[in-house]
């Protein structure tokens, strides 16, 4: 059984993560609309955040979820038994939350400031999952159900990586990561074994 500290640190993370998904969700759609020009699949997220009408919305939107992701990441790593391979994912979702901060503060327009920060996010973001995809599955507080959620959004984003252009590939690994830390938040939020 968790700790009262534990269980508020979990929760917090939780609501955390609840909101970091909605509120880029939002921010994306309110950075498409004020863009007007923007096609899925064909320009790559970042390009939202460039000199165009909707950048205010996206770039505030992805150092938001940067930062909830990271207390997410905290409240997730809480939530999951004390393991070395546990520990490791939790502390590539910290560095991959950083890297999304820095998507945001050094939009596309900065050029290689960007696609650094682009790049270490999807990277370790693929790696904290792999990490994370067993000891949710054994969790707990989880199981497997979220954790094949978790192997589903690895497996899908990767298909769409080889098979699909960039930009597809990028938005469809977006929409998996924000279900994933939709799923697991609100599982956080439940007791044990609901």
């Amino acid at each position: 059984m968790m700790k009262r500290g534990t269980m508020n640190i979990v929760r917090i993370g939780a609501i955390a993560g609840l909101a970091g998904a909605l509120l880029f969700s939002t921010m994306w759609i309110a950075a498409v609309l004020a863009d007007g020009h923007w096609v899925l699949g064909e320009e790559t997220l970042s390009e939202l955040g460039g000199d165009r009408p909707g950048r205010l919305f996206f770039n505030a939107g992805v150092i938001l979820e940067g930062v909830l992701g990271l207390l997410f990441a905290i409240g997730l790593w809480r939530a999951l038994p004390r393991t070395l391979v546990a520990s490791s994912g939790f502390i590539v979702l910290l560095l991959a939350g950083i890297s999304l901060v820095g998507v945001g503060v050094f939009p596309i327009t900065t050029g290689a400031y960007h696609t650094v920060a682009s790049y270490a996010f999807f990277g370790l973001s693929l790696v904290a999952i792999l990490l994370l995809l067993v000891p949710i599955w054994k969790s707990e507080t989880f199981g497997p159900i979220p954790g094949a959620v978790t192997g589903a959004a690895v497996v899908i984003s990767l298909l769409f990586l080889s098979f699909t252009s960039v930009p597809l590939a990028e938005a469809v690994a977006v929409i998996c990561l924000l279900i994933w830390s939709l799923i697991l938040a609100i599982k956080m939020l439940l007791p044990r074994g609901t």
